[in-house]
């Protein structure tokens, strides 16, 4: 299986590490502020990272962000609320 890491790395390693930067940059802010972003299926909630096309979906628990996917956004959204616990 080939990550998205992998794949901008093969581009670039300084790509690989902006997409991972801009990634991590994304788990800080909905770590910090989860109410700020939309939901879109029920309790469900989801962050662009930015300058990316990739989407997390999580929800925010009582005690904890639960990351439920990472996608790209440009896939099948129906998808995406499959990996609902």
């Amino acid at each position: 299986m080939k990550f998205a890491t992998d794949y901008y790395d093969d581009i670039s390693v300084d790509l690989g590490n902006r997409f991972r930067s801009a990634f991590r940059d994304r788990l800080v802010a909905l770590s910090q502020r989860p109410e700020s972003f939309g939901c879109v299926h029920g309790i469900m909630r989801v962050a662009t990272v930015h300058r990316l096309p990739y989407v997390l979906l999580f929800e925010n628990r009582d005690d904890f962000i639960a990351i439920l996917g990472v996608f790209h956004a440009a896939s099948d959204q129906s998808g995406w609320f499959e990996c609902s616990m």
